[in-house]
């Protein structure tokens, strides 16, 4: 789906209610130009759409009778510049194809497409799809990932759920978080830019390193408020200008990943609730930070509220 394009950095959040076949090809074709779309029910169709524009990215979660959705390459032509289109499935199925591969999405599963090229949707009965579109820019390197990782299922998890639960904040607040959204897109885009990178190349060989190997061992390590660019660069068999190297190709430092590690596990931690009756700085202590200043500072920073505000929420 190519996303709609706005001028305005404030949110525009709507959710719709959409009966019958042809008013939901009317909706797609208003906020989605160049798509074909078919599906077995007429009059009795329904889909459940919520809609958030951001500045040159947008939001949706859409949940729809089955229906399919197509690009071809006449639409990819047409359409005014090429995007990225993450996927989570949230319930029910959904069959992604694109460049002669084809993924079936269970909930819980992420994958991704090229709206420059031809691809295809195929959602079943009551599927949900949460979709991110976001520019070429968003994501360093996209041209050398882009045939390799699109119509593939990811198998980062993780990183995925908190990526999206960055995403869904931002659907949450009826009257947009404002300021809030910048720091929220730049954190989704690095877990996005090294899920995708891991996923191209798990493994280099020569000795090399990924970004996917350095995320295992801060994951590993994370309670370890040691961990520092000299300890991974060590404990990776690398020098130290090996490890910096990598990061600047993802346009990151190994320091600002370690915290953002650290910082995604503790957010999802917040959220779960088998912590709600622990101390916030109790669950910032297992995951690395030696303060509650320091920690309450990068969290806001990197997420746009507290840490007391995002486990309200």
């Amino acid at each position: 789906m190519q996303a709609i394009r706005s001028h305005n950095p404030v949110p525009s959040p709507g959710h719709q209610v959409i009966e019958g076949f042809r008013p939901w090809q009317n909706f797609v074709n208003c906020n989605f130009p160049w798509l074909e779309m078919s599906a077995n029910k007429q009059q009795d169709f329904r889909a459940d759409v919520q809609l958030c524009n951001f500045d040159h990215r947008a939001v949706a979660v859409i949940r729809s009778d089955s229906c399919r959705v197509r690009r071809t390459g006449l639409g990819a032509r047409r359409a005014e510049e090429g995007l990225l289109k993450v996927m989570w499935q949230q319930n029910g199925r959904t069959a992604v194809e694109q460049d002669g591969r084809e993924t079936l999405l269970n909930t819980g599963d992420v994958t991704i497409c090229d709206t420059a090229r031809p691809y295809q949707l195929a959602m079943q009965d009551h599927a949900q799809l949460a979709v991110l579109m976001l520019p070429y820019e968003a994501i360093p390197g996209w041209e050398r990932l882009s045939q390799r990782v699109c119509a593939h299922t990811l198998n980062d998890r993780t990183t995925a759920r908190a990526a999206l639960a960055a995403v869904m904040a931002l659907m949450d607040q009826p009257d947009g978080p404002g300021g809030s959204a910048s720091p929220v897109f730049q954190a989704v885009q690095m877990m996005l830019s090294a899920l995708l990178h891991g996923a191209s190349a798990p493994e280099r060989a020569g000795g090399a390193i990924s970004l996917d190997v350095a995320h295992r061992h801060v994951l590993a390590h994370i309670d370890d408020p040691e961990l520092s660019p000299d300890e991974l660069a060590g404990a990776l068999h690398v020098s130290r200008r090996a490890l910096y190297r990598l990061f600047e190709e993802h346009q990151l430092t190994p320091g600002r990943f370690i915290r953002q590690v650290r910082l995604d596990a503790i957010r999802e931690a917040l959220a779960a609730p088998d912590n709600a009756h622990r101390g916030i700085l109790d669950i910032a202590l297992d995951y690395g930070f030696t303060d509650s200043a320091t920690f309450s500072r990068a969290f806001k920073s990197a997420f746009g509220v507290s840490p007391s505000e995002w486990r309200q929420r």
